[in-house]
């Protein structure tokens, strides 16, 4: 749908950014007084109903559904933040609300084109309500605190895919048939093989790294082994 943006920024959206910059120094480094932290993301995993111990292929499939799960919710956050962006842009415009919030006009276009109602039956919503209940009526400040729930939110589908990953690997080199592997998943066996093939690359490159030397504080396997009798 297509918008017209004002010409030339609002005294209310002047108003706005300079609030905003002021918070964002107060805030500083991150801008924000939310803080997107390891132990959040965690949290949020969990609240997804995710497990840190998986080992079945009933595991499997339980966290194929945890991670729909949380890109649902990340939709949700999205759309809320889309929202306090599209707020600020109808005072300020698209080339004064781009430069106040440090993003490009294409970003605020594609806000304005993705973002759908809010869904306030969700988990997702609340955890947005509590964000903004710490924020002053400024939909720039708004939109920078929902971001960092939004990071959150990442960081809980990363722990996701991690535990799922290493679950994939564990089941194949453990003989699984990759064909039961991917139904669990709801994968159709090309995509599954074509994940799986960027796994075990992912794999061999870190194996060869730590066997090198090139990681920090790790040693490859191979490379503790001495003959036996050798001298350490």
């Amino acid at each position: 749908m297509a918008r017209t943006w004002p010409r030339t920024p609002t005294p209310r959206f002047e108003r706005w950014r300079e609030e905003f910059a002021a918070y964002q120094e107060e805030h500083a480094p991150t801008g924000r007084h939310f803080r997107v932290t390891s132990d959040y993301s965690t949290q949020l995993y969990g609240a997804h109903g995710g497990r840190s111990e998986a080992t079945t292929l009933g595991d499997l499939g339980h966290l194929a559904e945890v991670e729909a799960r949380i890109a649902r919710s990340q939709q949700v956050v999205w759309d809320a933040h889309a929202a306090e962006v599209m707020s600020a842009a109808s005072e300020g415009g698209l080339e004064a609300t781009a430069e106040a919030l440090r993003e490009d006009e294409h970003w605020i276009r594609r806000l304005h084109r993705d973002g759908q109602p809010v869904d306030v039956s969700t988990d997702a919503a609340r955890w947005v309500s509590g964000v903004l209940g710490t924020c002053p009526p400024n939909p720039m400040i708004r939109a920078e605190e929902i971001w960092g729930l939004w990071l959150s939110v990442v960081g809980a589908r990363q722990i996701c895919t991690r535990v799922r990953d290493q679950l994939i690997l564990e089941l194949v080199d453990a003989g699984r048939p990759r064909t039961h592997v991917s139904r669990a998943l709801g994968w159709s066996y090309e995509r599954f093989q074509r994940h799986l093939t960027r796994l075990e690359e992912d794999r061999a490159e870190l194996e060869r790294r730590a066997a090198s030397g090139e990681i920090p504080g790790v040693i490859g396997l191979e490379a503790r082994r001495s003959p036996r009798g050798s001298r350490p």
